[in-house]
């Protein structure tokens, strides 16, 4: 498949410019090459160290209790320890389910859901959480956790299938371990239910792809997903294009009927898809919620934020500022599609924006830390917590990049490839739009699937060594003997 060849190309290429930021990155951050270098290495060594220990015969069903009993008992810790209440967005999403939940839906009309009507599919979440659990932002919190370490197990089985059991071992347990995602758990994100919901429809979808139930199922995943996070846009065109390189490859083939029932599979998903869609529109506006689209709002607001060269793409109170001085509706959507118009004028300084973003998005410091602790007067620590995250993530990165170019070259491609794509939409998408570095936490199951196998792959090769090693020297040693 030359088209599955060529994304695995672009997709090494993404991956060597993530490795590379984000060690200048931490070099910066630590100040020291040696200190970022040693701190690498060690990284390393304790990432093969734990592959050796997983590699090591234990149960499944054992493995699966430890990695949930230890990776619960971390996220609650945390919790428990950083009590903090919700703050900016989180607390305006988490003020409304309470109303909601006592029956009172007229934030529905003030100015954030009139331009994000897209969130009221999260606040309806935590209502619903909170009209059975009570009002507890423990519970919510809690349950958050569990559906991050849901999403732990899916990488459990999906590199198991894809790769091997080690690999979904590996997979599991630095997902479950990874600085950001225990951090991130003691903030009211609507990561934590969306990145589940979209890899539960990715791992159906790929454990039976012959079979229409398991296209429809994903695409019911998906479209739930949607609701909660608005990214289903991003797993629907990675879906369509792997699904579509399976199609050509089957009718070059002369294999016509299963070509078409492939994409009429395809077909039925994104119906499934759609039908969520106008459901939930349809149930929010005849229960008098809101009179409008879940996918209205202020649609040009990410994208002139993300054009923004002077903010390198992100939030910014200059951009803020412009749009609230203009009336919601035409009058404001014309305004940010002008300024649009403007910062595309100068290709080249776009051209320039465009590789900064990539930089800084996929290689600078996670903000993990700081949306957990903020205002918590715990500077030093969520200082020590940053700092601590760098190496990890660029060890990831190099193993990332290793499995992508082991995968080149053993010419792997079906099931491997759909994260690849994913993973690549997700990032070209924001090249354009808005960046934070906690948005990288959307696609980051797709990043520890090929971190799993670029581990496994440098195990491997490592115990290769060894034994030829060991070999040459029981040679070299009966030679002088003799």
């Amino acid at each position: 498949m030359y088209g599955a060849r060529l994304f695995l190309t672009i997709g090494s290429l993404f991956m060597a410019v993530v490795f590379i930021s984000s060690f200048i990155f931490t070099v910066d951050a630590y100040g020291s090459f040696a200190q970022t270098l040693a701190s690498t290495v060690c990284c390393a060594l304790v990432a093969l160290l734990i592959a050796h220990v997983l590699n090591r015969r234990l149960g499944r069903r054992t493995f699966l209790v430890l990695l949930a009993v230890a990776g619960l008992g971390v996220r609650i810790g945390w919790i428990w320890f950083n009590n903090m209440v919700p703050r900016s967005d989180f607390l305006f999403l988490y003020e409304a389910a309470r109303e909601a939940a006592a029956g009172k839906f007229g934030f529905a009309d003030s100015a954030y859901f009139t331009s994000f009507p897209y969130q009221l599919g999260f606040t309806m979440y935590e209502a619903a959480i909170i009209r059975l659990f009570g009002d507890s932002i423990f519970v919510l919190k809690v349950i958050g956790a569990l559906f991050n370490m849901g999403t732990a197990v899916i990488l459990y089985f999906t590199g198991a299938r894809l790769f091997n059991e080690t690999c979904g071992r590996i997979a599991a347990c630095f997902y479950a371990f990874y600085l950001p995602n225990i951090l991130m758990c003691s903030v009211l994100t609507n990561q934590h239910l969306s990145v589940f919901l979209f890899f539960l429809g990715c791992s159906l979808l790929l454990k039976r792809r012959g079979s229409l139930l398991s296209w429809l199922w994903a695409g019911l995943a998906i479209g739930i997903g949607q609701l909660i996070r608005p990214i289903g846009v991003v797993y629907l065109t990675g879906i369509a294009l792997f699904a579509m390189l399976e199609v050509w490859k089957k009718l070059r083939e002369g294999r016509r009927r299963k070509a078409w029932r492939q994409a009429g599979m395809l077909l039925a998903m994104i119906g499934i898809y759609a039908a969520i869609q106008w459901s939930a529109n349809a149930s929010l506006q005849n229960a008098g919620i809101t009179q409008r689209a879940l996918s209205d709002g202020d649609k040009y607001w990410k994208f002139m934020v993300g054009l923004n060269a002077d903010a390198n793409g992100g939030w910014n109170k200059e951009d803020a500022q412009y749009a609230n001085g203009f009336a919601f509706g035409d009058e404001r959507h014309d305004a940010e599609l002008q300024r649009i118009k403007e910062r595309l004028e100068n290709k080249t300084q776009v051209a320039a924006l465009m590789g900064r973003k990539l930089a800084l998005m996929w290689g600078s410091g996670d903000s993990s830390a700081y949306w957990s602790l903020e205002g918590s007067g715990h500077s030093q620590l969520e200082r020590s917590l940053s700092m601590a995250e760098r190496p990890q993530y660029v060890v990831f990165c190099g193993f990332a990049l290793f499995a992508l170019l082991a995968l080149w070259r053993a010419g792997m491609y079906r099931g491997p490839l759909l994260y690849i794509l994913l993973l690549l939409i997700y990032a070209g998408a924001h090249l354009a739009i808005e960046i934070q570095t906690r948005y990288r936490l959307d696609l980051l199951p797709a990043v520890m699937l090929l971190v799993s196998y670029g581990v496994w792959q440098t195990y491997g090769s490592l115990r290769k060594a060894a034994a030829s090693f060991g070999e040459t020297s029981k040679d070299t040693a009966g030679g002088f003997g003799a």
